[in-house]
């Protein structure tokens, strides 16, 4: 059982806020500052902790939460800090850090002076200073674009959890010893990503690397980017095109193909049918077995009898030669298999067929309600949205 080192402690709207804030010059140099969410809350944060590395262009700040305390009272949480990472911004963002550490997944330098290596490095040896100064016992991080890859690469190896958007894969910059977590699963719950399906960043595999964490394709509003759009191949890659889509208890919602659904569970119908063949095909195999063994007795009885080409041998005789030739004598017949083999088949057959039967129910309901719900939703909409 993996026992995380941190939790997540704030809905994925207050991560993704802070991931969107981030971007802000004016945030990123303030004190303190407020965040609104979608169902009219608010929180207060505070700003510990800031990054601004102009030879490789990273900016980040460490951010702690009000909340209220034992006595009542409105304290900062300096335990729950909040390291938020800046994606690309700025056009040496993307010719640097993006296409050669990113991309490229090269840990070359990407600084335009000498003491600093490249932002991932920058970033890690900021969060190192920041731990060791405040000490939170349940540090979380978060990020966009490329802050979401300096956050899943910092989690790492910090080991806290992080919650992201449109993030690429950074998986090749790990040292080793990281990458071999990432493959035995070990961030699967702790770093989780949202992305859209027309986002060619946020689905950035770095040529067939194992991805960090887990990763979930989003529900998307209808917003045009226009031009940001790169002519259809990162249209779903921008902050805007997350708006609206939290839920109440400020959930990321994630797009859900009822049609889709369906007809996985129509094709679990074929699955079905062929185990369904399998088992009566070796059924029709071991019947055919029987039929021609005890053939092969009634043959060798016959020779064996009075007159018979071998009469000089009894009917033990027979039975030793095909005992020894045979793997076992059931029901009155020499089997030349191993019948328990294939019971074990059948059993195993009938419980993948009922398994499988059971998922298909499940997934019919689960589009069903689906459709329900859009379109109690439709109704709702159409019921009240007059005069709009």
């Amino acid at each position: 059982m993996i026992i995380l080192a941190t939790k997540k402690v704030f809905t994925d709207e207050e991560y993704f806020r802070l991931s969107e804030i981030v971007y802000q010059d004016k945030t990123l140099n303030a004190k303190k500052f407020d965040i609104s969410l979608e169902n009219g809350s608010k929180r207060s944060w505070k700003v510990v902790a800031k990054l601004n590395d102009r030879p490789t262009n990273t900016q980040a700040f460490a951010v702690v939460p009000q909340e209220k305390g034992k006595d009542g009272k409105l304290h900062y949480n300096y335990d729950n800090m909040v390291f938020t990472y800046r994606g690309s911004k700025e056009i040496w963002d993307i010719i640097r850090t993006d296409t050669i550490n990113v991309f490229a997944g090269s840990k070359a330098r990407t600084s335009l002076d000498r003491k600093s290596k490249n932002a991932f490095q920058v970033s890690k040896d900021w969060t190192d200073t920041v731990l060791k100064k405040y000490k939170p016992s349940n540090p979380t991080s978060s990020g966009h674009s490329l802050g979401a890859g300096l956050s899943h690469y910092n989690s790492v190896i910090h080991d806290f959890s992080a919650t992201t958007f449109a993030g690429p894969n950074v998986y090749r910059l790990l040292p080793e010893k990281y990458q071999k977590k990432v493959r035995e699963g070990y961030y699967d719950k702790s770093i989780v990503d949202y992305t859209h399906n027309d986002d060619m960043i946020g689905n950035y595999e770095q040529m067939g690397a194992p991805l960090i964490g887990s990763q979930y394709v989003a529900k998307r509003n209808t917003v045009d980017v226009g031009l940001k759009g790169v002519f259809g191949a990162i249209p779903g890659h921008y902050n805007e095109t997350f708006e609206g889509c939290f839920s109440a208890d400020g959930a990321m919602e994630l797009k859900i193909d009822t049609e889709g659904i369906i007809r996985v569970a129509q094709d679990i119908d074929r699955v079905l049918h062929e185990l369904q063949q399998a088992k009566s095909d070796l059924e029709h195999i071991e019947e055919d077995h029987k039929k021609k063994s005890q053939k092969i007795r009634n043959k060798l009885d016959d020779r064996t009898g009075l007159g018979g080409r071998y009469s000089e041998l009894t009917s033990w005789n027979v039975d030793d030669v095909l005992t020894e030739l045979s793997t076992r004598y059931q029901n009155g017949t020499y089997c030349y298999y191993d019948p328990e083999e294939f019971e074990r088949y059948y059993q195993k057959n009938l419980a993948t067929q009922k398994q499988l039967k059971a998922f298909q129910a499940e997934l019919i309901e689960a589009a069903k309600t689906f459709r329900e719900k859009d379109t109690q939703l439709g109704n709702w909409i159409a019921a009240n949205s007059k005069g709009w």
